[in-house]
């Protein structure tokens, strides 16, 4: 039921493509549905399901998941077809560095521990590469920018508010820790609440639209309380940092010192009137905040294994297994809670390079962008906002392997931002060189 959902819609949007009065963005619609994709077809318990996936065994979801995939390469594909000029952007320009990234991540599904796993989401990446790359044909100026960033918001407001319906439908709104309990990780909760707040902030601080604006400011509110619920250190801090970092690019100084205190006043509100003030309570006794909740330990457990492979790596998403690759690791890590560390040992340095690449192109662009436009442009705007939301994607990931290893929402939306700070540099002008003074 669920594949055939996503076909109809799919069929919708080619019987919609065919009217010539208003070209719609088809390709934003896929990225909506890519972006819900894992929520579509969920498996409770499906991130620390190690060792079925080991032992090769996967609930039916995952079979119309990869069906539903399946459909969305179809669909880029023949919107392809009138746009098959742009395919040389796959290999020219920022894109490349995605390109290249999913070109080693299925090349390395050849010597994966469990290649057929590792090969679904190199497809995976494969397709959002491809779709990334799809929806650059359709941006041409800044409204389709902020078209595609609401695409994204909506559907990521979406990815925060079903699993906690879930929960809360499920029965206690809260675990034994004293965290938000709902049907995915609290950390992964956590961290995707902070970045609907952050992009709730970007793109809804200035819209004329009061209705609008009201839903979005509730939405973007509603995901910085979930955020704090569900005890998530790294996504809290992240999110926190984030939004005084979009205040104070914007120069609103005061702006942001009343965000922190909002943020610490909210915190401790909830701690006091939820479950959430036991967590924090336990956690401090329980002596995991020195080894980071055992991160420490699991990235020197893995050390000596990245150094017996440091150029290919043990192949895609080995760190997935790696309780029963590493001797050392006695617990299920279902990865190796840094972006960067799970790269490493996934692709060794032919996949660490285009990673950092990507990164560095990020940064890159949207430094430029602020640089020659003015403060107060709509531009400037969602710049500093692009470059929060990055700041945001990137602390998480170094205390999580949000990028880099599977395609989960928070990769997807790292890798979104290399196109949308290539096409806010595209609108910028460039600066004006000086010409030599002749006589």
């Amino acid at each position: 039921m669920r594949v055939a959902g996503v076909g109809v819609i799919i069929l919708f949007l080619f019987v919609w493509s065919c009217f010539p009065t208003k070209r719609p963005k088809t390709a934003f619609v896929i990225w909506w549905l890519v972006l819900l994709s894992g929520y579509i077809f969920f498996r409770s318990g499906d991130l620390y399901a190690n060792a079925d996936a080991f032992e090769g065994r996967f609930p039916a979801a995952v079979y119309s998941e990869v069906l539903a995939w399946i459909l969305y390469l179809v669909a880029v594909l023949i919107f392809w077809v009138p746009v098959r000029q742009y395919l040389g952007r796959l290999f020219a320009g920022d894109y490349k560095w995605l390109t290249l990234f999913a070109i080693v991540c299925v090349a390395s599904c050849a010597y994966a521990p469990r290649s057929l796993f590792a090969l679904a989401w190199a497809f995976k990446l494969s397709v959002i590469v491809l779709l990334l790359v799809l929806c650059s044909t359709q941006i041409h100026d800044f409204r389709d920018i902020v078209s595609f960033l609401r695409f994204t918001f909506w559907a990521y407001a979406l990815v925060v508010l079903v699993p906690v319906v879930l929960g809360f439908l499920s029965g206690s709104p809260f675990d034994d820790d004293g965290r938000m309990s709902t049907i995915v990780n609290s950390d992964a909760l956590s961290a995707d609440a902070a970045a609907v707040s952050v992009l709730a902030l970007t793109l809804y601080s200035r819209v004329k639209n009061e209705g609008l604006r009201t839903s979005a400011v509730l939405v973007g509110t509603a995901s910085f309380v979930l955020a704090i619920l569900a005890g998530g250190k790294a996504g809290i801090i992240g999110g926190v940092f984030a939004g005084v970092l979009f205040l104070v690019v914007r120069r609103r100084f005061g702006s942001a010192l009343g965000y922190v205190g909002i943020a610490i006043l909210l915190a401790c509100v909830l701690a006091i009137s939820t479950p959430l003030g036991s967590y924090f309570s336990h956690y401090k006794e329980s002596g995991q905040a020195t080894t980071l909740t055992g991160r420490t330990l699991l990235w020197s457990a893995v050390m000596p294994a990245i150094r017996q492979k440091p150029i290919l790596g043990h192949g895609y998403l080995a760190s997935t297994f790696v309780q029963f690759q590493v001797n050392a690791v006695s617990w299920a890590a279902p990865h190796l809670h840094n972006g960067f560390v799970e790269v490493l040992y996934n692709n060794g340095l032919i996949g660490f390079i285009p990673l950092l690449l990507i990164n560095f192109v990020i940064v890159r662009n949207l430094i430029e962008v602020l640089r020659r436009v003015p403060s107060t442009d709509a531009i400037y705007r969602v710049g500093a906002g692009s470059l929060a939301l990055y700041a945001h994607l990137l602390l998480n990931g170094l205390f999580n392997a949000s990028f880099g290893g599977r395609v989960r929402p928070p990769f997807i939306l790292l890798l979104s931002l290399v196109l949308v700070s290539n096409k806010l540099l595209e609108l910028v002008p460039r600066p004006q060189r000086a010409t030599p003074y002749t006589t």
